[in-house]
Order: structure tokens, then C-alpha cells, then sequence
């Protein structure tokens, strides 16, 4: 995987899927922090892909953001 942001979605049953938020900061020899978050599925709350995708994302810079926040120097 490259470095950066993919999102994965897995369904999980009728009314959810697994939206797999993985974040990559290097290309090789990096970590990775993944976060899976259960989401409703699209017939039961109707958002196209673009839309869950970019839910996704916002979350993913949001949870990024405050987690480099408690990194003391």
C-alpha cells in the first residue's frame, strides 16, 4: 500500500458495513493506524460511496489531528 489514506468497506449484515479507515504515513518500513468503525449501510441511511468515502476521510484527518495533539516533543 501506498502512503496515505484507503478506505475499505465490508458488509457486516442487512444494515451495516465496516468502513476501514487505513492511514499510511511512509511508503515502506512505516506504521499504519487502521480504524474500523461499523456504519450504517446505504439502503438503511441512503449516501452514495463518495459521500461514506468522504465521511471516512473527515473522521480519519479529525481523530489524525487530535492524536498528533498528545505527541509531546
Amino acid at each position: 500500500m501506498n502512503k496515505g489514506l484507503q478506505i475499505v468497506f465490508q458488509s457486516l449484515d442487512a444494515e451495516h458495513v465496516l468502513a476501514r479507515v487505513i492511514w499510511r504515513e511512509q511508503d515502506s518500513g512505516g506504521g499504519s493506524l487502521t480504524l474500523e468503525i461499523p456504519v450504517r449501510n446505504s439502503a438503511a441511511a441512503p449516501k452514495s460511496t463518495e459521500q461514506l468515502q468522504a465521511d471516512a476521510r473527515a473522521l480519519a484527518v479529525r481523530f489524525a489531528r487530535a492524536f498528533a495533539d498528545t505527541i509531546q516533543d
